[in-house]
């Protein structure tokens, strides 16, 4: 385990320096210096994509404390804060850091922490499918917005609770309860909350730009652009995901000229930027890690679930 944990590591290094230098190889400066007359809204960028990102941690770490791993202090918020530095890892393998890293503090078993993740991503996807539903439903009519979200939200959870009962007996099998639950609905709300932050952090940096350029449709453009990016299997989405926002901003009639640096700045607030960011708390985890021997990790109680 130490030695595959070693080499996992050291590749996560090698894919991690070829994304930076291929960054840095790009025309980022220029960019930022045409927009020295907007600077202003880069904090405000920035602290919403803190936001996500913090939401995002805070729903994992939910989602752990509901299969009985302990998640809700300092190790447990470096623990998930860690999956970010592997952004640049293909076909979401950058999940696989969070789990390890609960294995290595002694949290619980890694057949339980991969359970765990396992919901994380599962809800998560419910949560921007859900998300998407509500915003199409809300360029119609407003007053269905909520009303389309809550019906894929709760129909995806029923799904969930009649599909457990297939997957009884393998790997992929979660309890019934898991999914049928107010808390479950509460952890699908934060994750969505992640995706409104996130496409706000979007639309706060082209609103001012040329064009027809709103709040919905900025949201909406972010998080296709995300899902995308995943589906795709691409390394961090690099390329699809900046595709897709490009696309939707030419959909919302934004000249050309300011397409780029908007899609650059976006993804160097909400991507780049928390690379090194999840490095450090990747680190720390490592250095903090304790023999999982020594700290039993505490069984789940049926009722969390």
């Amino acid at each position: 385990m130490h030695r595959s944990r070693a080499a996992a590591f050291a590749l996560l290094g090698v894919v991690t320096a070829y994304g930076v230098y291929q960054f840095a190889g790009g025309e980022w400066r220029v960019a930022l210096e045409s927009w020295r007359g907007r600077v202003h809204v880069f904090p405000l960028v920035l602290a919403l994509a803190a936001l996500d990102v913090g939401l995002e941690m805070f729903a994992a770490m939910w989602v752990y404390e509901r299969f009985g791993i302990r998640a809700f202090d300092g190790r447990g918020a470096l623990a998930s804060l860690a999956i970010r530095a592997g952004l640049l890892l293909p076909a979401q393998l950058n999940r696989l850091i969070r789990p390890d890293g609960f294995v290595r503090l002694g949290r619980g078993e890694m057949t339980r922490c991969l359970e765990a993740e396992g919901a994380t991503f599962v809800l998560d996807t419910l949560s921007v499918l859900a998300l998407i539903a509500g915003l199409a439903a809300w360029r119609l009519n407003p007053m269905l917005g909520p009303a389309a979200f809550l019906a894929v939200a709760l129909t995806g959870l029923a799904v969930g609770r009649f599909a457990s009962g297939w997957l009884e007996g393998t790997r992929f099998a979660l309890p019934a309860e898991f999914w049928w639950r107010p808390s479950t609905l509460g952890i699908v709300a934060v994750e969505a909350s992640c995706w409104l932050v996130h496409g706000a952090a979007f639309w706060v940096l082209v609103r001012g730009l040329p064009g027809g350029v709103g709040a919905v449709e900025a949201i909406l453009g972010s998080a296709l652009a995300s899902v995308l990016g995943a589906v795709s299997g691409a390394p961090g989405g690099v390329g699809v995901v900046d595709g897709v926002l490009g696309a939707s901003l030419h959909w919302m009639e934004v000249p050309g000229e300011h397409m780029a640096l908007a899609v650059l700045g976006f993804r160097l607030a909400s991507f780049w930027l928390w690379i090194p960011i999840g490095w450090i708390a990747l680190v720390l985890t490592r250095r903090g890690g304790t023999n999982p021997s020594v700290e039993v990790a505490v069984e789940p109680e049926p009722e969390p679930l």
